[in-house]
């Protein structure tokens, strides 16, 4: 397959010299919550011809203005690991612009100009103001370069969707910046033609093969997601739990480069209309159980008073597949969860759809087992239907991971005889939905007292449908 960088180059209009690598797309702001001013980022990328731009920025109730980016210089040598073919050093200048004192509930039109002439353009959906309602995306394991990306950006661009929660593995095989020129881009946000990005924020969840692979010595371009994606720094700051990147010298010009998206993208959270989103991520390295990231979660979840609330991760608390099956350390934080009123946990990393019944999890004990079990009691709620009977009594647990990685398929029946022979007092039958030969996305449809859950595949059918309604405010 030809160099999706080389195409971008080959295909980008040379403005005074300067080439677009990455077209201008939106990325959330510095605003977490509805007590706090809006704001969004436009980002993009050229190669390292210095160039003059401005964002021109209008909205109906809202006076016309210009904004200056700000740039920062990228340059990647190639991986140091022995055995691997040569690669071509990469060198960008990424310019940033950041539009603050929006109104909430409007439509915002952006225009990047260079030398007066329009490289790229969007309009985009500020924050719903509390009460209003939303409409948004989740899909995780998005991007490997193959056909079935495509047609899932294709029908989540048809629901229109504000916003889109992206739950982790945004890039395989190692979330590097040279594959995000190779895999990502060409899907969600190409060099011409219709662009998810260009008017759509994505609300990042790390996932494994974003940040497992994290020596920036041995391979500077790793970690691409914090060059790529921004987030509110609301979350506990650097600790335990945040991709651990060392200090030689790639660190220190790694955490230049990324500004205030390291640590912030592994622990933030923010709101839109009526809900709350928490943002975590749960790779292996990440210790949430540390006491300071217990009492940030529990404060940041009580502290919402909008009526939904979504705790948002890569690995799954439950599921109903082999793969990843033994991978349950999130199991021990759902009791908090259920304590703080979240309603749904929502995941990636298992490469299909599954939606759990309602239901209460007590572990048997605060840490895993020996190679990851977490064994305890469950109560069922086996009366909610999401059609006819909509209030449910405990926590719903999606997997949305069908985006575009490689899927696993399996059969819940099988899967469910083995996991109730082999692994006693870990499985019972939770899933209510598990829809695994296809590539799909899940778009919700939120007011203040009704949710509608709605998995879509590839092809634009609906294979879930989900109602769950609280009483009116």
């Amino acid at each position: 397959m030809k160099s999706a960088l080389l195409t971008i180059l080959l295909l980008s209009p040379a403005l005074s010299a300067q080439t677009l690598v990455v077209r201008p797309y939106v990325q959330p702001g510095t605003n977490a919550t509805l007590a706090q001013p809006e704001s969004k980022r436009i980002l993009w990328l050229t190669d390292q011809v210095p160039g003059e731009f401005s964002v021109e920025v209008t909205g109906e109730n809202l006076p016309a203005r210009i904004v200056a980016p700000e740039r920062v210089k990228l340059d990647f040598a190639p991986p140091k690991a022995a055995g691997k073919p040569t690669e071509s050093e990469q060198h960008y200048f990424k310019y940033t612009a950041t539009i603050d004192r929006l109104p909430f509930d409007q439509a915002i039109t952006y225009r990047v100009k260079m030398a007066g002439k329009e490289i790229g353009s969007g309009t985009f959906r500020t924050t719903a103001s509390a009460g209003k309602p939303i409409r948004f995306v989740m899909v995780g394991d998005l991007a490997n370069g193959d056909a079935a990306q495509d047609a899932v950006a294709v029908q989540i661009a048809k629901v229109e969707p504000a916003f889109v929660v992206a739950l982790g593995d945004i890039v395989y095989p190692t979330g590097r910046v040279s594959q995000y020129q190779d895999h990502f881009w060409r899907t969600y946000n190409p060099i011409s033609g219709p662009s998810l990005m260009a008017s759509i924020p994505f609300h990042v969840v790390l996932g494994n093969h974003d940040v497992d692979t994290h020596n920036l010595t041995e391979s500077p371009d790793v970690l691409g997601a914090y060059h790529f994606f921004q987030a509110p720094a609301n979350g506990p700051g650097e600790g335990p739990w945040s991709t651990p990147i060392g200090t030689s010298p790639a660190a220190a010009t790694f955490r230049q480069s990324v500004g205030s998206s390291y640590p912030s993208l592994g622990a933030y959270s923010f709101d839109n209309g009526p809900a709350h989103f928490l943002i975590l991520d749960d790779s292996g390295y990440a210790k949430l159980d540390s006491p300071k990231m217990l009492e940030w979660i529990e404060r940041d979840l009580t502290a919402s008073r909008v009526p939904w609330k979504f705790v948002c991760i890569h690995a799954p608390a439950f599921h109903s597949s082999n793969e990843h099956y033994n991978e349950q350390k999130m199991r021990l934080l759902v009791p908090l969860f259920e304590r703080c009123g979240a309603d749904l946990v929502c995941s990636g990393h298992v490469h299909n759809y599954q939606r759990s019944l309602p239901m209460r999890f007590k572990p048997d004990s605060d840490k895993a087992q020996p190679g990851g079990l977490v064994n305890g009691s469950f109560t069922l709620d086996k009366v909610f239907d999401g059609a006819t009977h909509t209030r449910p009594d405990g926590l719903i647990h999606l997997v949305a991971g069908g985006g575009g990685g490689t899927l696993y398929k399996g059969d819940l029946e099988k899967n469910a005889a083995i996991f109730q022979k082999q692994k006693p007092g870990n499985w019972v039958p939770y899933t209510a939905k598990f829809v695994a030969d296809r590539h799909s996305f899940t778009v919700f449809e939120l007011t203040s007292d009704r949710l509608l859950l709605r998995a879509i595949d590839a092809t634009g059918q609906e294979i879930d449908r989900c109602v769950m309604t609280k009483p009116a405010p």
